[in-house]
């Protein structure tokens, strides 16, 4: 072996594997972060004042809350929906005429959000697949896909005015495609207040800061009773226990392959500038799927605008300075209802992302594949 040893090395510092590490640290255990930066695709402006990646967190998010600074109260009626040359308010009186469509919508997110946030108080002694399986209407919801659900309740006209828009910002795809759960998931913001924050990254790591290594992990070797990882930086490092917290796509290309379902990719713009009247005045413009684009206003007087295909940024502003400009390739994995195995071979544990939706359920993710490391690393 090599003179750098750990007994566990998690490779990733993204909401699994800070979530994975908290839990190992709370319960005595020594082990080793390597990562290219804090946070993973919980990306921010360059002074941290913006966040990127998630944009808002809800009173439901339990256990990230600790670890955030909340800046504001988002409202979503504060926001423009666009649909070709028509332009309107998410909540207006044009809504009216839909009521009793919304008001059925709205039962079924307050029994929905009674069995998620159950299933989240559960999450991080019980894996994921057992709870969602043995939770009728939530394995129902995982494994439907959104388009029947919402024609079995007549939310079609709300969804194609209204939901199209608002959800493509959500999860940067065709809502109709996507499973009922991350459809009616990515709408409790209806019901559960919505905070603007920042994550407090060293309020996470200031117990284990010291055992974190800002590298790249780039080739895992199984040896006979342990692991090698080479890093970017040509470093080698060896243990017994190994935890991928990496995106579904990295970690394949480090150990045998999972069953995946492809990725969202979505690109995005960070601006100073003058955006067009149209545009002015909102905290959020909100497109339909044709136009594939969100804008919102950030405190500081910036806009992030995201789009998929094309770039259309001439097109909503006059004027622009670009802060950052990139494109994540992928950002998010929602498609399909396959279940990764967190545990494949002995002493390999993935806390992965795959299908699993925010920060919340990423961390809480990370703090179960914590306890199936302890469980096979009992303290003496």
């Amino acid at each position: 072996m090599t003179e750098n040893f750990s007994d566990i090395i998690i490779v990733g510092a993204g909401m699994a594997g800070l979530g994975c590490a908290a839990r190992l640290h709370e319960n005595g255990f020594q082990f080793k972060i390597i990562t290219e930066n804090i946070g993973g695709r919980v990306k921010t402006s360059p002074d941290g004042e913006v966040n990127y990646g998630a944009y808002y967190i809800t009173e439901d998010c339990k256990n990230i809350l600790p670890f955030v600074e909340i800046t504001g109260n988002v409202k979503f009626s504060n926001s423009r929906l666009h649909k070709g040359n028509d332009h309107y308010r998410l909540f207006s009186l044009r809504a009216i005429k839909h009521g009793f469509a919304f008001l059925r919508l709205l039962k079924d997110l307050q029994v929905f959000r009674k069995h998620i946030n159950k299933n989240r108080e559960l999450g991080t002694e019980h894996a994921r697949d057992e709870l969602i399986e043995n939770d009728a209407l939530i394995k129902q919801y995982y494994h439907e896909q959104a388009s029947e659900y919402i024609k079995r309740r007549g939310l079609e006209k709300i969804v194609d005015e209204f939901l199209e828009q608002f959800l493509w910002a959500s999860f940067f795809y065709d809502c109709r495609k996507v499973s009922t759960a991350l459809f009616l998931g990515s709408l409790l913001p209806l019901l559960a207040k919505g905070h603007s924050f920042k994550m407090l990254f060293k309020k996470f790591t200031e117990n284990f800061q010291k055992d974190i290594i800002f590298d790249s992990v780039v080739k895992v070797q199984r040896m006979n009773d342990h692991f090698e990882l080479t890093t970017k930086s040509g470093k080698i490092y060896s243990c017994k226990k190994l935890v991928l917290a990496t995106p579904m796509t990295i970690t394949n290309k480090l150990v045998k392959p999972q069953k995946i379902n492809g990725g969202i990719n979505v690109s995005y713009y960070h601006v100073r500038g003058k955006i067009k009247p149209l545009y002015a005045g909102k905290g959020y413009n909100f497109f339909a799927l044709a136009e594939a684009s969100a804008i919102s206003r950030e405190p500081d007087g910036s806009n992030l605008y995201f789009y998929a295909g094309k770039d259309k940024i001439a097109k909503y502003f006059d004027q622009w300075e670009v802060i950052t400009h990139d494109t994540w390739e992928p950002c998010l994995y929602f498609l399909g209802d396959n279940y990764v195995n967190m545990n494949p071979e002995p002493n390999l544990f993935l806390a992965n992302d795959h299908n699993v939706p925010g920060l919340e359920d990423a961390f809480i993710n990370g703090q179960y594949t914590a306890k199936l490391v302890m469980n096979k690393n009992k303290l003496k």
